[in-house]
């Protein structure tokens, strides 16, 4: 689900920065290029999205109409776009530079609409297309470096005097985490190194819910200690009798170690002291937003397991998820960049008074920065919330079994038409 929402982030068209006449300008408004990388067991892949002002700088296909791509134009396209990526850009798997296999291409439809944003370029910079590249690999790389060696003028902030090369900001997914990736004409490499983590392996660590010690009944000993008094009453405590009734104490004494089995009613797991609810709290809340670092939504549900009740799952996954989901860029997915606790109040400790499970309540409130990356340039904001939340014992350890959001706020968000 996730991953088709990178892929295919839409631009929005709120109001954007303005240009030397006024103008509202977005800021792929010239040469501009959205990257993904996938490090697979048996390849890594490149989805490369061009506008077509991107393309113009870099092959020469003539086109009846300037700013527009027939479909009849578009395999010559496609044929001189991957003639120049494999002269240019390099993929080196362990040391071995590997050649792109042409894994599929298309023209994507312009949303006309975005016109006003785009007063420099026009249809050229709505008009994109995306080619897919394989750079097939015998066995799961450990080491892939990567050169892009392309660079047009970044014609959205240049002007008379001044003229910088586009930055290529892409976005490599390997494991399930995201990485950001940087390519300039100055640093036109990247390397990437397989840690054999994933994200799972990025989860804080949480305290485990404490047993106390189990009273342990000493019964071997006792049923030993019984039989010797019962045979004492019923030979009227004769001397054989309390020779026996003497003696079976004597091993009902020697057997005390041995034998014993935990009373029932005190294997309850101990309740935590207000300290240790707050360092049981924030461990499982931050894991709840480090299961998003998953692209893959199965991915994702399984590392909220490790923080979340079962049935909360889905609820707490869709809190989570609308928070994320930026709006105002067509519905694009942020990235957590960080997880801010501001303050935290344990308000209960106990039986919870909705379920009766025992575990404990409190009051958060935190902050989250989150980013889209797309076409060179990202957005990011900053939202604010205040929840209550319901902490409770599991046979897996402590999870998070209730949460109500009291207050949600957007503190501070890059405007559109910034880049960032």
């Amino acid at each position: 689900m996730l991953l088709p929402l990178l892929l295919s982030l839409a631009l929005g068209a709120l109001p954007g920065s303005h240009g030397e006449g006024g103008e509202r300008l977005h800021p792929s408004d010239g040469p501009d290029a959205d990257v993904r990388i996938q490090v697979e067991p048996d390849r890594v892949r490149f989805f490369v999205m061009l506008n077509l002002a991107f393309v113009d700088e870099v092959v020469d296909v003539p086109r009846e109409v300037d700013d527009d791509l027939h479909p009849v134009e578009v395999p010559w396209v496609r044929e001189a776009l991957l003639e120049h990526f494999l002269e240019v850009n390099q993929v080196e798997l362990d040391g071995t530079v590997v050649e792109a296999v042409d894994a599929g291409f298309e023209m994507l439809e312009p949303d006309l609409t975005l016109l006003p944003l785009f007063p420099r370029m026009g249809k050229k910079a709505l008009v994109k297309v995306q080619m897919v590249l394989d750079y097939p690999a015998a066995e799961a790389p450990k080491r892939v470096r990567m050169v892009w060696g392309t660079y047009p003028p970044d014609l959205a902030v240049g002007g008379p005097g001044f003229m910088p090369t586009v930055t290529i900001r892409a976005q490599l997914f390997s494991g399930g985490i995201v990485t950001p990736v940087e390519f300039t004409e100055d640093e036109p490499e990247f390397t990437w190194h397989a840690t054999g983590k994933t994200a799972t392996d990025l989860m804080l660590p949480v305290p485990q819910a404490v047993a106390p010690e189990p009273i342990q009944y000493p019964l071997v000993s006792s049923i030993i200690a019984l039989a010797g008094m019962i045979v004492l009453f019923r030979r009227r405590f004769d001397g054989m009798a309390w020779i026996s009734a003497l003696g079976a104490i004597g091993v009902a004494a020697l057997l005390l170690p041995y034998g014993r089995v935990a009373l029932p009613f005190a294997t309850q797991v101990e309740l935590p002291a207000e300290a240790e609810a707050r360092d049981i709290f924030l461990p499982l809340h931050a894991n709840v937003y480090r299961a998003f670092d998953y692209t893959a939504e199965s991915d994702i549900y399984d590392a909220l397991a490790r923080s979340v009740d079962g049935s909360m799952l889905d609820e707490l996954y869709e809190q989570v998820y609308r928070g994320l989901i930026q709006q105002e860029q067509g519905g694009a997915v942020s990235r957590v960049q960080e997880v801010r606790p501001l303050d935290l109040e344990v308000v209960a400790i106990g039986e919870l008074p909705d379920d009766g499970r025992l575990g404990f309540l409190v009051d958060a409130r935190w902050q989250v920065d989150g980013r889209v990356t797309h076409w060179g340039h990202s957005h990011d904001r900053t939202n604010e919330y205040r929840a209550r939340y319901a902490v409770v014992q599991t046979d897996a350890g402590w999870r998070i079994g209730g949460s109500q959001i009291l207050e949600s706020l957007t503190v501070s968000a890059t405007p559109e038409g910034a880049g960032g």
